[in-house]
This record gives C-alpha cells, structure tokens and sequence, in this order.
C-alpha cells in the first residue's frame, strides 16, 4: 500500500466514558443494572480510572496519541440538585491539567448517556425543566475547569432516546414514540442552551456533538418499503439532530461503526425498522456488519452542514484481536481518502483506549487497543494498540 500522510497538526487520540472506565458511580445506570446486564456482571469499579487515570495518560502516550476524549460524570459533580462536590470537580481539573502538561489535547465530554438519580427521579430528560438543568451543570464545569478548547455536549443524543424511549433496552425502559420525541426535543434545547452558555464563558472554545451516523440501506434492493425503512431511518437517525442544532454546532463529531440493512416494520410499536445483517458478511464480535465504505458515506453526509469534521468514535468488539488492524487500516483508508477530496477532517479517536463496561452487554464486549483484567486492573497493549501507535507517531498509514 502506498504512503498515506496525514494533515499536519491532525489529531490522533482514543475516546472514553466515565462510567465505562472511571468505576464507582452513583447514577441512573448503577440504580438499573442489577438483573439487565447481559453478561450477569455489574459497572462495579469498572478499570478503576477514577483512581488510575495517571495510568491511563501513561497508556495514551504509549498510543503516541496528541489527544483524548473523555467524560465528566455529571452524577459526581451534582450528586444532589444544586449542591456541587468540589473534591470531583478538583479531581476533574487535574485530568485536563495533566493531559495538557503531557501534550494531550483534551476533547471532554458533558455528557455520556447517564444522569444523576435525582435528575432521573425528577422525570429525566422527559421534563421541561431538563434542559436549564443539564446547561447549569455545563457552565459549572466551563467555569471550573482549566479552559478546554474542544467540548462535546452530548454523546449521540439518537440512541440514548432510541435504546431508552423506543427500544426500551436502556433506562427508563420505555417504548414510546412520543416520549422519545419529547426527549430528543428537550436535547436539543440542551444542547443550544450549553452552546450558548460554554461561549459565553469562554468564546475561543469550540462546542460540537458526538452524532452517530449509521450507513442505511435497504435489506431488499428490489422492496420498496425496504427502502422506505431507509430514508425513515436515515431520516430519524442520522438527519433530525443535526438539522436541528446546525447553528449551534462548532464542529460535528462521527461516531461511526456499522452498516444497517433494514426492513419496515410498522406493526411494531416501537420501532419502525428491523436491522438484518446478511450472511457470509464479515462482521464484529457484537454482530455489527464491518462496512469502512460506510464511513466515507457519512463523512459526506455530515459535510454538507458545513462543519470542520472529527471521527470521535470508531471500533470494533474483537476479543481475539484478530480483526482490529485490518479494521483501523481499512477505515483511515477511506478517511485519508476523503481528506484528499477536500473534506475537512481534522482527528480521528479511536473507541476505545482500552476494555471496559460496555453498556447492557457488561463485560463481554471488548474494544480496548489495551486489554484489561477486570480483577487487577492490569493493562496489557494489544497488537492493534501498537500498530495504531505507529500510525499516530508518523501521522501516516504505510
């Protein structure tokens, strides 16, 4: 294959959660796991990054990476309405104050699917008064923390209201159309509220969001409705958020990682398509279609809002490590491409740095570029770790 440079000044880093990674939360998710998750296990104390996270950068500089994107756990710095723990927030400051000492550009997150128990108690992101909430938080933490040029709002606002109030797979566990519309409204509000007031704080910062984009097609190319499934998901998924916050978006964030084959399916009273992957297509531990030309497709789409673009998340589940290099390879392959088309990527983070909790499917899921055992906390590099570590410290694909 033949040299592939980057831009200069490109960013290469991984990306993260809190309560994936950091351990020891007191959250909606804590509230909810026991008897759901699918691998019986527990969040618990996670990779205990709360703890670790010196060990951690250590990790990101074997990664040869210039920056890393993390999340604040509102639940830690607002564990009760109004009243703010200023021991998280100090822990919260060194995290941004290391990174940068080491070189790293921190890319933070405000917020990564969980809510604090009394927000949720108060109707989550369903009541009105959600938005003022959520954008009172994020100002504490503007103004709190060493300035941060890059935030990210929400971490894909879709599928939090998709797997929450649709599917009903994630808490509340709800299976509602309506209910999913009044919480992907009142995120939208959030996220122009937090825009507006992270601007006001501090107007050199750049604001985005963390959007997954799906690629979409119909599982039946000769099925009409198959089709339809498409343009609606495609429609649903991938447009609506971002046509609704375009003015208040910096930069828009990709969170890419499979391609979606679908079937209407109106009789359900939740969801209106049916994800079905071929067989003899190659796909990932969690069942996920690999599919990198997916990823210029979506780099298309979210050009047209005229936004500089950042891959904030892409990876695989891959517990043997035997698809991950060609998986990375393949799409920066069609990342460097469309940079050479003209369209203005400026990073890439790959998910994730190491193992973590994996949301309903616990345990069993593994994304690390650094493996993790779970009962020592031990980090172990994989292959792809150092292969993806090559590219980051020559800004190149060879």
């Amino acid at each position: 294959m033949k040299t592939k440079k980057f831009p200069e000044g490109f960013f290469w880093g991984t990306a993260t959660s809190a309560h994936q990674i950091e351990g020891g939360q007191n959250n909606d998710w804590i509230e909810w796991e026991p008897g759901k998750i699918n691998d019986g296990t527990l969040s618990g104390q996670a990779c205990d990054s709360w703890n670790r996270y010196l060990e951690d950068f250590d990790l990101i500089q074997k990664l040869n990476n210039n920056a890393y994107r993390f999340s604040i756990e509102w639940s830690r710095i607002e564990p009760e309405e109004g009243k703010w723990n200023q021991a998280a927030i100090n822990r919260y400051q060194q995290m941004v104050v290391e990174l940068q000492k080491l070189g790293i550009e921190p890319f933070v997150t405000l917020h990564h699917f969980t809510n604090p128990n009394w927000f949720a108690k108060k109707g989550g992101w369903k009541n009105k008064q959600a938005p003022e909430l959520f954008s009172r938080y994020c100002q504490k933490m503007v103004e709190s923390l060493p300035p941060v040029k890059y935030w990210i709002s929400l971490n894909e606002p879709d599928v939090y209201t998709e797997l929450g109030f649709l599917a009903g797979y994630w808490p509340p566990q709800e299976k509602s159309i309506s209910a999913a519309n009044e919480v992907r409204k009142n995120l939208v509000k959030a996220h122009r509220l937090a825009y507006g007031l992270i601007k006001k704080v501090d107007s050199q910062s750049e604001v985005g969001i963390a959007k997954n984009l799906i690629a979409f097609d119909p599982y039946r190319s000769w099925l009409p409705t198959d089709h339809l499934a498409a343009r609606l998901g495609h429609q649903w998924h991938n447009r609506w958020f971002l046509e609704q916050t375009a003015n208040s978006l910096d930069f828009i964030g990709i969170n890419y990682y499979y391609h979606s084959r679908v079937k209407l399916k109106l009789y359900q009273s939740s969801t209106f398509f049916k994800d079905t992957v071929p067989q003899n297509v190659p796909v990932s531990d969690y069942g996920w279609e690999i599919y990198p030309e997916g990823l210029g497709r979506v780099i298309e789409f979210a050009a047209r809002f005229n936004k500089p673009l950042y891959i904030t998340e892409n990876g695989i589940a891959d517990a043997k490590d035997k698809m991950r290099i060609k998986f990375i390879q393949d799409h920066l392959v069609v990342l460097h491409q469309k940079i050479l088309e003209g369209y203005d990527i400026r990073g890439y983070f790959h998910w994730s740095l190491m193992d973590n909790f994996e949301w309903r499917e616990g345990y069993s899921k593994k994304f690390g570029l650094f493996s993790v055992n779970f009962k020592t906390q031990e980090r172990k590099i994989r292959p792809s770790g150092e292969y993806y570590a090559q590219i980051a410290r020559t800004n190149q694909l060879a």
